[in-house]
């Protein structure tokens, strides 16, 4: 059986594995990254785009990542108009009133990746490329990895960024609870006659929430989340018969549009980890945590788990021989804890209020966006946390 060894792997090659790439290389920590050498690729573009926070584009600039977009790319959000149609209610945020120049950055999947496929080429790692893994076999001072040739590797600390159907997760015995949310994202691009002026847009509906993300000047990126009651009635829709349905739960407020790309769909649900960590196992990004798309934050989630796993390398260089001690690795997951159970809660509640039935809810709503739109201190709080 032949052994080879490095101090950290990370699985999954992802923008949050390669984002923790980086962070290693930045120490210089013998790093391996392992990738499955039977990927298909898939030729077709990626619909998804991404609200980027300014606390995450710093740090993206920080990191050179930046350096492979081009500024066009990354499209500046300014003002978000969030609003229902219960009772006209709505609440705005804006950056000039956050003391902010921005509020949110918009790119898409492809770029992003692409950016940090550039910045990744330009530092030395070991690519481990396996058809399959048999095992993780955690010892007192050492992972091993077997792959299904009977191979064996060798790490110090297991970096699972595999996304939400973790194998790193399953090995290590980190328990999960999953919530559906018995919706679907409907995801799709459009063009409108009037020019979004940085502005985003979230409606909230009794059949699922509209959020809308300026890309061009006159394009938005649409993540329409639909509860699944309707969502074979949406699919049965021609592309005429959708757009006049789009319209007409936009209202007036884009003038008229166009389809720009083809509707894809995709299921949602909510996946909380009882722990980020194991023995000698670290969880990150989407393998960490999966939240409801209604704010926007998963990709940021999952790059502030790698900033906090920067912070930790910056500020304990004396674990830097051994990253898979218990010490570091409990820093890790106390520090994430909070950011990724209060988001969870808050996107898990707010779906459940806005689709309720109640006249009294639909009461404290239209009263709640009232009074949190005439406080500017609590909007600040508010735009400031979300902004990190």
């Amino acid at each position: 059986m032949n052994e080879k060894s490095s101090d950290v792997l990370i699985v999954g090659s992802g923008i949050v594995g390669m984002a923790t790439l980086m962070t290693l290389e930045k120490y210089a920590i013998k790093t391996s990254l392992l990738t499955h050498s039977k990927n298909i690729k898939n030729n077709l573009p990626d619909p998804r785009f991404y609200a980027v926070t300014p606390g995450v584009k710093n740090w993206l600039e920080e990191n050179g990542v930046c350096n492979f977009l081009a500024k066009d790319l990354m499209s500046p959000v300014n003002k978000i108009l969030v609003y229902s149609n219960k009772e006209n209610s709505a609440l705005s945020f804006d950056a000039y009133d956050a003391g902010m120049s921005e509020l949110a950055f918009i790119i898409n999947h492809d770029d992003l990746e692409k950016a940090f496929m550039n910045r990744i080429s330009k530092i030395s790692y070991d690519e481990i490329k396996i058809d399959g893994a048999e095992s993780l076999n955690i010892e007192m001072d050492h992972v091993d990895l077997v792959n299904e040739k009977g191979q064996k590797y060798q790490f110090k600390l297991i970096i699972g960024a595999d996304g939400s159907d973790s194998w790193v997760r399953r090995e290590s015995g980190i328990e999960v609870k999953s919530k559906t949310f018995n919706q679907t994202a409907l995801v799709f691009n459009i063009k409108s006659s009037k020019t979004h002026q940085g502005c985003a847009f979230q409606k909230f509906m009794q059949d699922g929430i509209l959020a809308l993300l300026p890309i061009q000047t006159h394009e938005y990126s649409v993540v329409y989340s639909l509860n699944d009651n309707i969502v074979d009635e949406y699919k049965k829709l021609d592309d005429l018969a959708f757009l006049m349905r789009l319209k007409k739960n936009l209202g007036e407020k884009f003038g008229d549009i166009d389809l720009l790309s083809k509707r894809q769909y995709f299921p949602l649900s909510m996946k909380i980890n009882e722990s980020l960590i194991s023995e000698r196992v670290i969880l990150m990004g989407d393998a960490a945590h999966q939240v409801h798309p209604l704010a926007g934050q998963g990709l940021n989630l999952g790059l502030r788990d790698v900033i906090e796993f920067d912070a930790l390398l910056n500020s304990h260089q004396n674990y830097h021989h051994d990253l898979g001690l218990k010490q570091f690795i409990k820093k890790y997951n106390r520090n994430r804890k909070t950011d990724i159970l209060s988001l969870s809660y808050l996107t898990d509640q707010l779906s459940h209020i806005f689709y309720s039935q109640s006249r009294i809810m639909n009461f404290v709503i239209n009263l709640g966006f009232n009074k949190i739109n005439q406080n500017h201190l609590i909007k600040k709080i508010l735009i400031e946390k979300a902004a990190q």
